[in-house]
């Protein structure tokens, strides 16, 4: 099955086509092929993608533990101005602090702050809202200073893909007064909605991609188990009445995605709504770019946002 012809970032592209000429196809965070769901969900952490890399002369990791939620935390060793509690992907059913532990070493040097990672519960074992409940775990757990490693005084969220869901969740809260303070998040590919297959976003891509309009509605009948009933704000921000007095937003989204739209959308309502939004919609990448091997478009897509993310520290 050929690469999606939208697909056009040369790295990328080459790194589907050798992914697609070992699996035989485009491999998916949830494939379309019907299946038992317990045996996708174990060939999904199974992942054997998924490593820890070594630190080096620029950064270090710290593997920590608060009351059970397992946490790593990455320090660039230059110093930093602030610290992201973040949340993985993997369409809150995947991931581990292992999954996601390239990309939140790059943006730990991008944008010159600590990342602390959260090994939050996965549905459908947990589902909606325990993935959101550990982050806010995590955040309260920085904002007693993690022993001493963090400045409560600067603290953010970040998240990718359904970890970008929670983080901006978890946004919410925070600006209803429900957790600590922060100073921004960081919504990277982030789920913001539920499934919607008449975005044309989703209309645009049912194949041949890393994730599908299908597999996401996977991915939410696993999350939200009710899903046929009313949506939950806290599963999907997009829908909240009012957005002001949210925290400074930089989102990312991917032009070859089905949340793309979604993504937009809510870089419009927060800015409409006065808050400051630093948005990039990377041509020519689908789902899952940032975390694909040292890619230019990710390190280009980090560098672009940085600065935006330094100055809600300063």
């Amino acid at each position: 099955m050929p690469v999606h012809p939208a697909i056009t970032d040369p790295a990328v592209r080459a790194h589907l086509e050798r992914l697609a000429a070992q699996a035989g196809t485009i491999p998916s965070g949830a494939t379309d092929a019907e299946g038992d769901d317990a045996a996708r969900i174990a060939e999904l952490r199974a992942n054997p993608s998924w490593v820890r890399l070594p630190d080096d002369d620029a950064l270090e990791s710290i593997d920590l533990d608060d009351d059970g939620l397992a946490l790593r935390l990455y320090r660039p060793r230059a110093g930093h101005c602030g610290t992201l509690v973040f949340a993985h992907g993997g369409g809150w059913v995947a991931g581990n602090l292992d999954n996601n532990d390239a990309l939140c070493r790059a943006l730990a040097l991008a944008t010159g702050t600590q990342v602390l990672s959260a090994d939050y519960r996965l549905a459908p074992e947990h589902p909606f809202p325990a993935g959101l409940d550990d982050l806010d775990q995590a955040l309260r757990f920085a904002a007693t200073g993690a022993g001493g490693l963090v400045d409560p005084a600067r603290l953010g969220v970040a998240g990718h893909s359904a970890g970008g869901n929670l983080a901006a969740a978890l946004a919410l809260r925070v600006r209803e007064g429900r957790g600590p303070g922060i100073r921004c998040q960081v919504l990277l590919c982030p789920v913001l909605d539920a499934p919607d297959p008449t975005r044309p976003s989703y209309l645009a891509h049912t194949e041949n991609l890393p994730l599908t309009a299908r597999g996401m509605q996977w991915y939410w009948g696993l999350y939200v188990r009710d899903a046929a009933g009313p949506v939950p704000v806290g599963a999907a921000p997009l829908r909240a009445a009012d957005l002001a007095g949210s925290a400074p937003a930089v989102i990312v989204a991917a032009e070859v995605d089905p949340l793309s739209d979604e993504a937009e959308e809510y870089a419009d309502r927060l800015e409409a709504s006065g808050v400051s939004v630093d948005f990039v919609r990377r041509a020519g990448v689908p789902h899952l770019f940032l975390v694909f091997p040292s890619t230019p478009a990710r390190d280009e897509v980090l560098a672009r946002v940085a600065p935006a993310v330094r100055a809600a520290f300063a």
